[in-house]
């Protein structure tokens, strides 16, 4: 390795700027970005929550893709401070300028303003950049497209109207601001660090920090060091650490491997790798997994889903988890590697228990495998939880079913979340289903089969009987939005 190996580098406030580990004892690889930003005097950024929820910590992360920037909303509190090497980093504090002593605020800022689109201020600097990715990234938009780039913003003092109003005053006015004219410069300097990558290596002593930027180095490493925690997104890690809840001793980052990113369509099936981000994978999905696509609409917010990443849903192995339902709806298949040899799995295989998989210490998922189903095939995923945006579900579900040309059932699989201990398929309905009519009156005699295979808890979300019912009524759901399917 380098013996630079301990520095990462980044752009902030239109400066490369570099940090070694090794040489400031304040810093540590858990140390977020929020802390960082806010201990150089960045003190726009807030904390509200740190756990992803309120989006006062809102950034935005300008990443190279191609040969334009992509800029990317996201919750600071929840990324690690060597997450950001090779990207520029962007705060409220970056968006005003200054000419002759005269401040001139970025049009997003200024529209604001006009609009009134501030109350009390302490949520305004995240809901400012979410806003300002939201422009950045689209010359037209509509009312909805606003409202789900603020759904990872909560303001108490209910604001939002106005802020609506701001942005909608700027579709389809021109893009030009101070950024777009050093572009160029700042493409050309995160091109030279991406060349530049090695791989990096922390030891504060109390942690060790990991950064491969290649598959075959990150294999290595989870050989050599078994004990290391692996992190894609830490959308889940890190509110544990804020938390003080999990301490990290030893993390393998593999959030930089290109390689863990892509996206392709084959033959007969999707492939992704576990590194992609939500965001990315939902906007792939939509028109060929348009159940994926869906449950991806209510995953957290713009800002978790720039940074979560599937493999990290998969292998957290939450019962409550919300992509898995889908995915084993649609048969996903994983491929498992370690330094020495590879395999696949069934996703429905690969779950075994609460937060366990079939995954050794030596092990990481590679990639992940959607076939494309049959055209007689029908999937939906559901979702029920507290509230629309930025909460986990309650119940999830995702059914998967095959009829005839006389309507009789000839594949049938029912998905649920939320009601045991892992994600878990309601046998006994499917059993009474298959080779039945696709009526209401079979799917209503088989929902009432449902209760009797699950025995979940009652917690803050429901109460068990709460969640027995929810199972029972998705499953009627699922026959409402299908009814017609053998017509």
């Amino acid at each position: 390795m380098s013996q630079n190996d301990d520095i990462i580098r980044f752009l902030l406030d239109g400066e490369l700027k570099q940090l070694r580990f090794s040489r400031d004892e304040d810093l540590r690889p858990d140390t977020s970005l929020l802390n960082y930003l806010r201990s150089i005097g960045h003190t726009g950024v807030k904390e509200g929550c740190g756990e992803g929820d309120c989006g006062a910590c809102t950034v935005v992360i300008a990443r190279l893709k191609g040969s334009r920037l992509q800029y990317q909303a996201i919750n600071s509190c929840l990324l690690f401070l060597p997450m950001i090497h090779g990207c520029q980093v962007i705060t409220v504090h970056n968006l005003k300028t200054v000419a002759k002593a005269d401040t001139i605020y970025h049009p997003v800022q200024q529209a604001l303003v006009e609009h009134h689109g501030s109350q009390c201020g302490y949520c305004t600097p995240g809901i400012v950049m979410s806003m300002f990715a939201l422009w950045k990234n689209h010359t037209h938009f509509n009312q909805e497209m606003i409202k789900e780039g603020l759904s990872g913003n909560l303001c108490r003092c209910t604001g939002y109207q106005p802020i609506v109003d701001a942005m909608m005053s700027l579709s389809g006015t021109t893009r030009d601001d101070h950024f777009s004219g050093s572009e160029g410069n700042t493409v050309k300097i995160l091109r030279e660090l991406g060349e530049q990558q090695v791989p990096i290596s922390i030891n504060t002593g109390e942690v060790t920090y990991f950064k491969p930027v290649s598959l075959e180095n990150a294999l290595v490493l989870k050989k050599t060091h078994p004990e290391a925690l692996l992190v894609s997104g830490a959308t889940d890690l890190a509110v544990a650490v804020n938390k003080g809840k999990k301490e990290i001793k030893s993390c393998l980052d593999i959030s930089g491997i290109e390689e863990l990113k892509h996206i392709r369509k084959e033959k007969s099936s999707i492939v992704f790798g576990p590194c992609t981000s939500i965001e990315d994978l939902g906007k792939d999905a939509e028109k060929e997994l348009p159940a994926l696509h869906e449950m991806i609409t209510l995953f957290g917010s713009p800002q978790i889903r720039n940074m979560a990443s599937p493999g990290g849903n998969i292998a957290s192995a939450s019962p409550i988890g919300d992509l898995l339902p889908v995915l084993m709806a649609y048969d996903c298949e994983l491929e498992i590697r370690n330094k020495d040899a590879q395999r696949k799995i069934l996703l429905e295989d690969f779950i075994l228990g609460y937060h366990q998989t079939d995954l050794d210490n030596t092990e990481m998922i590679t990639s992940i495998r959607v076939p494309l189903p049959g055209k007689d095939v029908v999937i939906k995923s559901y979702k029920i939880s507290k509230r629309k945006d930025v909460d986990i579900s309650t119940v999830s579900s995702a059914f998967r079913i095959c009829t005839d040309r006389e309507g009789m059932i000839t594949e049938v699989r029912l998905y649920y979340g939320g009601m045991a201990a892992k994600t878990v398929r309601a046998e006994k309905a499917e059993a009474f289903l298959l080779g039945k009519p696709w009526t209401k009156d079979t799917v209503i005699r088989a929902s009432g089969m449902i209760g009797s295979e699950f025995t979940p808890i009652s917690d803050a979300r429901s109460s068990a009987e709460g969640r027995t019912i929810m199972s029972e009524n998705l499953l009627v759901k699922f026959w409402e939005d299908t009814k017609d399917i053998s017509s």
